[in-house]
């Protein structure tokens, strides 16, 4: 028999109570989803809307290599700075011209060589310099090692190398070949010349070593710390190599034979945003040393950007990168690599060129006007007398001209642009002091300030130099041509410099003085460029005058030589230079005599004689 249960009423509403749950469920669920995908939309754009940012880094052990060192300095740039995406990319030296060229390139990482190049090319700019960790030792500079292996006993200078066989990594290598070049060049030697042997061997550079303990080539040279490098990895012996122009005293933790440069530059395209370029530069110089991207690039973090004029004086004592010699210079070229000098210069420069036209032109005039007058021999020679005195007062006068400018210009400099620099490293201190309460970036960002302000000091103080030496005024002649020495002894330690005096020499007069002065800068700079020279001998005197039918020979004379033992000048070329068409334009200006005597292979000997009468010494 079939019985009917009866309906409950309290269980129909439990499960009606339980679907709307689970419905309810459901669509819980549902719209999570749908603000998670809403999210990830968010998320998708901002990425790909983010502006991109090109970072081009030299890469010259391979792509790969760069990609695995950078990409986590890359990848910190781009947490650090909202709303940009920085991109690497990997190139080698004609790559990255081109990339600048089209404008692909938002900054670049290159070594300091690279750097000076591109700086004069594309205009960039650096805003900081590598701090790089070699063998647990940090480093902001860099420079290279010239050795032999030790059989080599006949070779212990690097005068001893002509004529052996030598190996680098590549001509246009700034580490592995340019700071070599530089201090061979000093020593006398020319690596395309002079060697038995000129082997470029590329990356990486301990083939080089190799080849060198292997008698491949006689001596080599690398970067500084590969030596080290590779004793510490147990694959050479320090104590089997000899160090050529080793160089000490400097606190440079490894074996070096030349001059320490500046590291890698991180430097900003000339269109970037300045703005975006502070951004990067603070976040670089706030990366800590022990950063997994400092430690994937093998580096200690970052510093403010150094100065790489000794790059620039490499490049110019070498002749190459910007200071290269071709015939496609153009003026625009000269106006974008010298515009810092021809900005503060420029009016000089004009006024020096003006006078020099006017004294051309009327030397000019003068001699056709005695070409036509050559058949009256008495007028000839009263004209002729006429024009030399009126020659020489044109060139005292021009020269007068040139050196007050100089003096106002220099003075200038001195007393608005020193007081202006003085005022901004004044305020940077300040800052400096305060700012730790507020930020420590601002701290940074005071030390950075005062350190450019310093180093822009120190560039017109050079400046002032050149144009008017203040210790000519303060100490005289004699202490300043000391000074002058001791300088040059310092810049060419290799060169015996020798300065003797003979007499009483104060009281010259202002043209006397500085014509001398100029004379001895002069032919120092010509030693220094072309002579090759071990030893230069300076004397400066006084003369007693002579009764010869002379007119200049009456009075008392100062007289200067100036000798050394380098290669020499060939007759033909005797005089023809600008410099000494300078000198002997200041000598005959004053009345008096000038002379070079030379010969390939006997040295140059330039004497002058300056006759000390009332009008040149200011009677």
């Amino acid at each position: 028999m079939l019985e009917y249960l009866p309906i409950r009423p309290d269980l129909v509403t439990l499960q009606y109570r339980v679907f709307k749950s689970g419905k309810a469920v459901r669509i819980v669920e549902a719209v999570r989803c749908l603000i998670v995908m809403l999210a990830c939309m968010l998320i998708l754009t901002d990425v790909l809307y983010a502006q991109q940012v090109r970072v081009g880094v030299l890469a010259p052990r391979g792509v790969e290599t760069a990609i695995q060192v950078w990409t986590p300095t890359i990848d910190y740039l781009s947490e650090r700075i909202a709303d940009r995406d920085f991109q690497l990319s990997p190139l080698d030296l004609h790559g990255m011209s081109a990339a600048l060229e089209h404008g692909e390139l938002d900054f670049i990482l290159t070594n300091p060589g690279n750097y000076v190049d591109l700086e004069a090319g594309y205009g960039i700019t650096r805003i900081a310099t590598l701090m790089n960790m070699r063998h647990g030792k940090p480093s902001k500079r860099f420079g290279a090692v010239i050795f032999v292996h030790k059989r080599h006993s006949d070779i212990r200078t690097l005068a001893d190398l002509k004529g052996k066989k030598f190996a680098a990594v590549d001509k246009d290598a700034f580490g592995g070949f340019q700071m070599a070049w530089r201090e061979l060049r000093d020593a006398g030697i020319d690596p395309f010349r002079d060697f038995g042997e000129l082997r470029f061997a590329g990356f990486p550079q301990d083939s080089i070593v190799f080849d060198v303990l292997g008698g491949k080539v006689d001596a080599g040279t690398v970067r500084t710390d590969v030596l080290e490098g590779m004793a510490t990895q147990g694959l050479i012996k320090l104590v089997d190599f000899r160090i050529l122009n080793q160089q000490t005293g400097d606190d440079f933790p490894f074996l070096h034979s030349t001059r320490l440069y500046p590291e890698w530059a991180f430097a900003k395209g000339r269109l970037t945003p300045d703005d975006l370029a502070s951004e990067v530069a603070i976040a670089l110089l706030q990366m800590p040393a022990v950063h997994t991207a400092a430690q994937a690039g093998g580096y200690a973090g970052w510093t403010v950007p150094l100065t790489y004029q000794p790059v620039h004086d490499l490049f110019r004592e070498l002749e190459i990168g910007p200071y290269a010699r071709t015939d496609g210079f153009t003026l625009a070229d000269v106006v974008r690599r010298y515009w810092y000098w021809l900005a503060l210069l420029v009016l000089a420069v004009l006024l020096s060129m003006s006078f020099n036209i006017l004294v051309k032109r009327q030397v000019l005039r003068r001699t056709a006007e005695l070409t036509r007058e050559v058949s009256e021999r008495k007028r000839a020679e009263d004209e002729s007398r006429k024009l030399l005195d009126e020659n020489r007062f044109l060139i005292n006068k021009s020269l007068a001209v040139q050196e007050d400018e100089r003096h106002h210009l220099a003075r200038e400099l001195h007393d608005e642009l020193g007081q202006c620099i003085a005022a901004i490293q004044a305020d940077a201190r300040i800052i400096g002091e305060r700012a730790p309460a507020c930020d420590s970036r601002l701290s940074d960002s005071a030390t950075a300030i005062q350190e450019v302000a310093s180093h822009i000091y120190e560039v017109v103080h050079s400046m002032m130099e050149r144009l008017r030496p203040g210790l000519l005024d303060d100490l005289g002649l004699v202490d300043t041509l000391k000074e002058e020495i001791d300088v040059w002894r310092v810049r060419y330690p290799d060169t015996d410099f020798e300065l003797r005096f003979d007499g009483e020499l104060s009281g010259l007069g202002e043209e006397v003085t500085i014509t001398l002065y100029r004379v001895v800068q002069e032919c120092l700079t010509n030693i220094a460029k072309h002579a090759e020279a071990r030893h230069v001998v300076i004397t400066l005197g006084i003369a007693n005058g002579s009764t010869d039918g002379q007119d200049s020979d009456i009075w008392p004379a100062v007289f200067l030589r100036i000798g050394d033992d380098g290669m020499g000048m060939v007759p033909a070329g005797r005089g023809a230079g600008l410099g000494l068409i300078g000198m002997r334009e200041r000598v005959d200006g004053l009345g008096g005599h000038f002379a070079v005597d030379s010969g390939p292979g006997k040295g140059t000997t330039i004497s002058i004689r300056l006759p000390l009468t009332p009008a040149t010494i200011g009677a």
